[in-house]
Protein backbone atom coordinates (compact mmCIF):
# COMPACT_ATOMS: atom_id res chain seq x y z
CA UNK A 1 0.00 0.00 0.00
CA UNK A 2 1.37 3.39 -1.00
CA UNK A 3 2.16 5.54 2.02
CA UNK A 4 0.76 9.06 1.61
CA UNK A 5 1.38 12.15 3.70
CA UNK A 6 -1.63 13.93 5.17
CA UNK A 7 -1.47 16.58 2.45
CA UNK A 8 -1.08 14.01 -0.31
CA UNK A 9 -4.15 12.18 0.99
CA UNK A 10 -6.12 15.44 1.09
CA UNK A 11 -5.07 16.23 -2.48
CA UNK A 12 -5.89 12.73 -3.73
CA UNK A 13 -9.28 12.72 -2.00
CA UNK A 14 -10.09 16.11 -3.51
CA UNK A 15 -8.98 14.92 -6.95
CA UNK A 16 -11.22 11.86 -6.70
CA UNK A 17 -14.23 14.02 -5.88
CA UNK A 18 -13.47 16.51 -8.64
CA UNK A 19 -12.80 13.82 -11.24
CA UNK A 20 -15.97 11.98 -10.23
CA UNK A 21 -18.11 15.10 -10.60
CA UNK A 22 -16.48 16.81 -13.59
CA UNK A 23 -14.24 14.29 -15.33
CA UNK A 24 -10.52 14.56 -15.85
CA UNK A 25 -10.67 17.04 -18.73
CA UNK A 26 -12.99 19.54 -17.03
CA UNK A 27 -11.25 19.41 -13.65
CA UNK A 28 -8.69 22.14 -12.99
CA UNK A 29 -5.71 22.05 -10.69
CA UNK A 30 -7.08 25.22 -9.10
CA UNK A 31 -10.30 23.42 -8.19
CA UNK A 32 -8.31 20.58 -6.62
CA UNK A 33 -6.23 23.07 -4.61
CA UNK A 34 -9.38 24.73 -3.32
CA UNK A 35 -11.10 21.46 -2.44
CA UNK A 36 -7.98 20.08 -0.73
CA UNK A 37 -7.23 23.31 1.13
CA UNK A 38 -3.64 23.45 -0.12
CA UNK A 39 -1.58 25.96 -2.08
CA UNK A 40 -0.62 25.48 -5.72
CA UNK A 41 2.98 25.12 -4.62
CA UNK A 42 2.08 22.21 -2.36
CA UNK A 43 -0.03 20.56 -5.04
CA UNK A 44 2.66 20.78 -7.72
CA UNK A 45 5.30 19.60 -5.26
CA UNK A 46 3.48 16.27 -4.93
CA UNK A 47 1.76 16.01 -8.32
CA UNK A 48 3.35 17.90 -11.21
CA UNK A 49 0.40 17.46 -13.57
CA UNK A 50 -3.26 16.55 -13.56
CA UNK A 51 -2.32 13.34 -15.35
CA UNK A 52 0.02 12.45 -12.48
CA UNK A 53 -2.92 12.89 -10.11
CA UNK A 54 -5.07 10.64 -12.28
CA UNK A 55 -2.32 8.01 -12.23
CA UNK A 56 -2.37 8.21 -8.42
CA UNK A 57 -6.11 7.50 -8.56
CA UNK A 58 -5.41 4.46 -10.75
CA UNK A 59 -2.78 3.23 -8.29
CA UNK A 60 -5.30 3.60 -5.47
CA UNK A 61 -7.81 1.47 -7.39
CA UNK A 62 -5.23 -1.22 -8.19
CA UNK A 63 -4.19 -1.38 -4.53
CA UNK A 64 -7.80 -2.04 -3.56
CA UNK A 65 -7.97 -4.93 -6.03
CA UNK A 66 -4.66 -6.56 -5.09
CA UNK A 67 -5.81 -8.40 -1.91
CA UNK A 68 -8.21 -10.46 -4.04
CA UNK A 69 -5.43 -11.35 -6.48
CA UNK A 70 -3.43 -12.92 -3.65
CA UNK A 71 -6.13 -15.46 -2.73
CA UNK A 72 -4.74 -18.86 -3.66
CA UNK A 73 -6.59 -22.00 -4.64
CA UNK A 74 -5.80 -24.88 -2.28
CA UNK A 75 -5.84 -28.36 -3.88
CA UNK A 76 -7.58 -31.10 -1.90
CA UNK A 77 -9.66 -28.59 0.05
CA UNK A 78 -13.43 -28.13 -0.29
CA UNK A 79 -14.05 -26.32 -3.60
CA UNK A 80 -17.31 -24.62 -2.62
CA UNK A 81 -15.86 -23.24 0.63
CA UNK A 82 -12.97 -21.73 -1.32
CA UNK A 83 -15.31 -20.35 -3.98
CA UNK A 84 -17.47 -18.69 -1.32
CA UNK A 85 -14.42 -17.10 0.27
CA UNK A 86 -13.37 -15.74 -3.11
CA UNK A 87 -16.90 -14.48 -3.83
CA UNK A 88 -17.29 -12.84 -0.42
CA UNK A 89 -13.95 -11.07 -0.79
CA UNK A 90 -14.86 -9.89 -4.28
CA UNK A 91 -18.32 -8.66 -3.32
CA UNK A 92 -16.94 -6.81 -0.32
CA UNK A 93 -14.78 -4.85 -2.76
CA UNK A 94 -17.30 -4.48 -5.59
CA UNK A 95 -19.95 -3.05 -3.28
CA UNK A 96 -17.60 -0.57 -1.60
CA UNK A 97 -18.61 3.03 -2.37
CA UNK A 98 -15.03 4.26 -2.72
CA UNK A 99 -14.17 1.42 -5.08
CA UNK A 100 -17.24 2.17 -7.19
CA UNK A 101 -16.32 5.86 -7.35
CA UNK A 102 -12.71 5.13 -8.35
CA UNK A 103 -13.84 2.58 -10.95
CA UNK A 104 -16.29 5.05 -12.45
CA UNK A 105 -13.54 7.63 -12.94
CA UNK A 106 -11.25 5.10 -14.63
CA UNK A 107 -14.04 3.74 -16.87
CA UNK A 108 -15.01 7.22 -18.06
CA UNK A 109 -11.41 8.01 -18.94
CA UNK A 110 -11.02 4.66 -20.67
CA UNK A 111 -14.04 5.41 -22.87
CA UNK A 112 -12.82 8.90 -23.70
CA UNK A 113 -10.10 7.80 -26.12
CA UNK A 114 -8.42 4.64 -27.32
CA UNK A 115 -4.93 5.74 -26.29
CA UNK A 116 -6.06 6.22 -22.70
CA UNK A 117 -7.89 2.88 -22.80
CA UNK A 118 -4.75 1.11 -24.02
CA UNK A 119 -2.66 2.76 -21.30
CA UNK A 120 -5.13 1.75 -18.60
CA UNK A 121 -5.41 -1.79 -19.95
CA UNK A 122 -1.65 -2.15 -19.53
CA UNK A 123 -1.87 -0.97 -15.92
CA UNK A 124 -4.68 -3.39 -15.03
CA UNK A 125 -3.53 -6.39 -17.07
CA UNK A 126 -1.53 -7.94 -14.21
CA UNK A 127 -4.53 -7.70 -11.86
CA UNK A 128 -6.78 -9.37 -14.42
CA UNK A 129 -4.27 -12.15 -15.00
CA UNK A 130 -3.94 -12.74 -11.25
CA UNK A 131 -7.72 -12.89 -10.82
CA UNK A 132 -7.86 -15.66 -13.44
CA UNK A 133 -5.06 -17.65 -11.82
CA UNK A 134 -7.36 -19.04 -9.10
CA UNK A 135 -9.51 -20.68 -11.77
CA UNK A 136 -6.48 -22.00 -13.66
CA UNK A 137 -5.32 -23.70 -10.47
CA UNK A 138 -8.83 -25.03 -9.81
CA UNK A 139 -8.91 -26.44 -13.34
CA UNK A 140 -5.58 -28.20 -12.88
CA UNK A 141 -6.99 -29.75 -9.69
CA UNK A 142 -9.96 -31.09 -11.67
CA UNK A 143 -12.54 -28.87 -9.93
CA UNK A 144 -14.03 -27.25 -13.05
CA UNK A 145 -15.04 -30.40 -14.88
CA UNK A 146 -14.81 -29.81 -18.65
CA UNK A 147 -15.24 -26.03 -18.34
CA UNK A 148 -12.17 -24.02 -19.26
CA UNK A 149 -10.53 -21.76 -16.70
CA UNK A 150 -10.96 -18.60 -18.84
CA UNK A 151 -14.69 -19.30 -19.29
CA UNK A 152 -15.19 -20.10 -15.60
CA UNK A 153 -13.35 -16.94 -14.52
CA UNK A 154 -15.31 -14.75 -16.93
CA UNK A 155 -18.61 -16.32 -15.84
CA UNK A 156 -17.83 -15.95 -12.13
CA UNK A 157 -16.51 -12.38 -12.18
CA UNK A 158 -19.11 -11.29 -14.71
CA UNK A 159 -21.98 -12.62 -12.61
CA UNK A 160 -20.76 -10.98 -9.41
CA UNK A 161 -20.24 -7.63 -11.15
CA UNK A 162 -23.68 -7.79 -12.73
CA UNK A 163 -25.30 -8.49 -9.38
CA UNK A 164 -23.39 -6.06 -7.19
CA UNK A 165 -21.48 -3.47 -9.21
CA UNK A 166 -22.70 -2.36 -12.64
CA UNK A 167 -25.99 -0.74 -11.59
CA UNK A 168 -24.16 1.16 -8.88
CA UNK A 169 -21.30 2.26 -11.16
CA UNK A 170 -23.26 3.03 -14.34
CA UNK A 171 -26.77 3.87 -13.12
CA UNK A 172 -25.65 5.46 -9.83
CA UNK A 173 -27.86 3.13 -7.79
CA UNK A 174 -27.36 2.95 -4.01
CA UNK A 175 -24.98 0.25 -2.73
CA UNK A 176 -26.73 -2.98 -1.80
CA UNK A 177 -27.40 -4.00 1.78
CA UNK A 178 -25.27 -6.69 3.40
CA UNK A 179 -28.09 -9.25 3.54
CA UNK A 180 -28.76 -8.83 -0.19
CA UNK A 181 -25.07 -9.23 -0.97
CA UNK A 182 -24.91 -12.37 1.17
CA UNK A 183 -27.86 -13.85 -0.70
CA UNK A 184 -26.26 -13.07 -4.06
CA UNK A 185 -23.03 -14.77 -2.99
CA UNK A 186 -24.95 -17.83 -1.80
CA UNK A 187 -26.97 -18.18 -5.00
CA UNK A 188 -24.04 -17.46 -7.31
CA UNK A 189 -21.86 -20.09 -5.63
CA UNK A 190 -24.62 -22.70 -5.62
CA UNK A 191 -25.37 -22.10 -9.31
CA UNK A 192 -21.67 -22.21 -10.22
CA UNK A 193 -21.01 -25.43 -8.30
CA UNK A 194 -24.19 -27.05 -9.64
CA UNK A 195 -23.19 -26.16 -13.18
CA UNK A 196 -19.74 -27.65 -12.74
CA UNK A 197 -21.17 -30.82 -11.18
CA UNK A 198 -23.84 -31.42 -13.81
CA UNK A 199 -22.27 -29.95 -16.91
CA UNK A 200 -18.69 -31.04 -16.47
Amino acid sequence: MTELTEKQQAILSAAVEEFAQRGLQATTMEAICSAAGVSKRTLYKHYATKEALFDAVVVSLIERIQPITTIQFIPNYDFEIQLRHLAESAVSLLADEDYIKLSRIVMIESMRCQAQANRLNCKFSQCEASMSLWFEEASRAGCLGTFSAPFAAAFFWGALKRLTFWDQAIRWQAPLQTDVLDEFVDQACKLFCHGVATGG
